[in-house]
């Protein structure tokens, strides 16, 4: 009890707060009953958005899914299969609801819950190695990354265990969701489906919906994406900057390589969130310490570690299971081999993951865990040779300051460029970590800036909101854009032009088939050529 007020009183008071609609989500809904006409109830055809409560995306699919249900004239609705969905404030399925979204929810028929039971028992899961679940394929469906990646993100763990009870929960959940689909899928006329991730247990209708030949797209408030066989991942665009890089007019490739430089000198001038507004802190302050790195004529290897439970398979798969197993096997290869070897964990490292860490430096004493506020401008000045990521970005950081990186995954976003070492294979890949005191790379700078241009500037980033880095500043964060304080500054800047623009730019996109949503869909939307706009 609390000032007299019991406890339970106290949480039914903060749950019906949190039910109510603020003013901004009032507005909101207000808003778009005024601009989006009813969509034709009448239809058997249907388009699909994933239900969830980050505003800026909710903000996001209000124009989309409009879009896509006028084109395929086809009602919207929207899955809901969330386990917490009862404490999504009601707010946000009246937000849905406001732009012509009806709201259902994802539940097992008795015979899909014996199908799935059934699919369970013939997997024989429990005998099957890391690398054979990551594998795995159903009914010539490719969803074992996406169970695998579910289960560490879900219980913060930083590998599978196959014969483990929670294992066998995050399975039966996964495959509920295949067969829930599977049977969706065969008895509806499902024209497209939005999803908010590629990955994790989000992308099971992806999968199933792109072998049936159903468009699929994950649009958010920065980016676009329209998935199909050839593309399950979004933000896999870089295997494309090279070519979309030389179709630029001249102009415009000078200026974009000028932003480049400019930027990349605020990150390694210790500047935070410089085109990573989630992150907080930097990693390359000029705060220098103790020395860290040995004097010696070793080689000296840093090894950027990953969070081990944040989605080893972002981009597609590698040549380890998760980053758990490619430690260990750096781990192996210390025995073996005469290095120095450096961990540093990323600046915003989620809780639990130095435990791990500790455990991995008492099995393999070689390792020297550098202290987490070290600069890596300290690291490379003091001797660091070599650095080892699977795709992380010390791949264009460090080769921007002239050191060489190996990437440990084939699907990496440096993968299109020549500044780092990307091996076509897990036995190359072995063969260059045994030899690394050899590795020489010739890195040509402006390649770099080409990349990062391509990877953080010329992007569709303000095609919602006109001015994100504004949003994010004047709403307090990165965080804040999932509040309704996003519906409140889109509001606040909204004109009926900007709203024509947004919905014609998408319906370039959604006509042109292209995989990624681009400044050439919001410019012919308005007239204009690709190159008349950096940004």
């Amino acid at each position: 009890m609390i000032s007299g007020v019991p406890r339970k009183i106290l949480a039914l008071r903060g749950r019906l707060t949190r039910m109510r609609s603020d003013e901004a989500t009032s507005a909101f809904v207000r808003h778009n009953r005024s601009v989006w006409s009813s969509s034709p109830t009448y239809s058997e055809r249907e388009v699909l958005f994933e239900y969830n409560s980050l505003c800026s995306c909710v903000l996001a699919y209000s124009y989309f899914a409009n879009v896509l249900a006028q084109i395929h004239d086809a009602k919207i609705k929207a899955y809901d299969f969330s386990r917490r969905s009862r404490f999504v404030p009601d707010s946000t399925r009246t937000a849905f609801q406001s732009f012509n979204t009806d709201v259902f929810s994802v539940e097992l028929t008795p015979e899909l819950e014996a199908e799935r039971d059934s699919i369970i028992s013939r997997i024989g899961y429990r005998n099957l190695s890391k690398k054979e679940l990551v594998d795995l394929v159903i009914d010539g469906i490719h969803i074992g990354d996406l169970v695998y990646d579910q289960h560490l993100r879900e219980y913060n763990v930083p590998t599978v265990d196959p014969k483990s009870e929670l294992f066998s929960l995050t399975l039966r959940e996964s495959i509920g969701l295949f067969v829930y689909w599977q049977h969706y899928l065969d008895t509806h006329d499902v024209r497209a489906v939005n999803v908010s991730h590629c990955v994790y247990r989000y992308g099971i209708i992806l999968r199933l919906a792109v072998q049936r030949d159903i468009p699929v797209y994950q649009i958010n408030a920065t980016h676009g994406y329209r998935l199909s066989k050839e593309n399950l991942w979004a933000y896999d665009d870089f295997y494309y900057y090279p070519a979309k890089f030389r179709e630029l007019g001249l102009d415009v490739k000078a200026a974009g390589l000028v932003e480049a430089e400019a930027r990349l000198a605020r990150r390694f001038n210790g500047e935070a969130g410089v085109d990573m507004k989630y992150s907080s802190k930097s990693a390359y302050g000029d705060r220098k310490g103790e020395r860290v790195v040995v004097a010696s004529p070793r080689t000296k290897v840093f090894v950027a570690l990953h969070c081990f439970f944040d989605n080893p398979h972002p981009y597609g798969i590698g040549y380890f299971p998760d980053f758990y197993e490619w430690l260990n096997f750096l781990g192996e290869v210390s025995l073996k081999t005469d290095y120095d070897w450096y961990l540093k964990t990323h600046p915003d490292f989620l809780p639990g993951n130095r435990d791990v860490i500790q455990g991995f430096l008492d099995r393999y004493p070689k390792f020297n865990l550098v202290p987490n506020e070290t600069s890596h401008h300290q690291l490379i000045s003091e001797g660091i040779d070599v650095a080892l990521t699977v795709h992380g970005t010390i791949g264009f950081e460090y080769a921007a300051l002239g050191v060489p990186v190996v990437n440990a995954s084939p699907c990496n976003p440096h993968v299109a460029y020549k500044f780092n070492l990307h091996p076509r294979s897990f036995n190359e890949y072995k063969s260059i970590v045994m030899n690394l005191a050899g590795v020489r790379i010739s890195i040509d700078p402006a390649e770099v800036r080409e990349y990062y241009y391509m990877r953080n500037i010329r992007t569709t980033r303000d095609w919602l909101f006109g001015d994100y880095e504004l949003l994010l500043k004047e709403i307090g964060g990165y965080k804040g854009q999932f509040t309704s304080k996003s519906y409140a500054w889109f509001l606040a800047n909204f004109t009926p032009d900007r709203h024509v623009a947004i919905r014609d730019g998408l319906v370039r996109f959604v006509e042109s088939e292209d995989y990624c949503f681009g400044i050439q869909h919001l410019n012919a939307a308005r007239g204009l050529s690709a190159n008349d706009v950096l940004r």
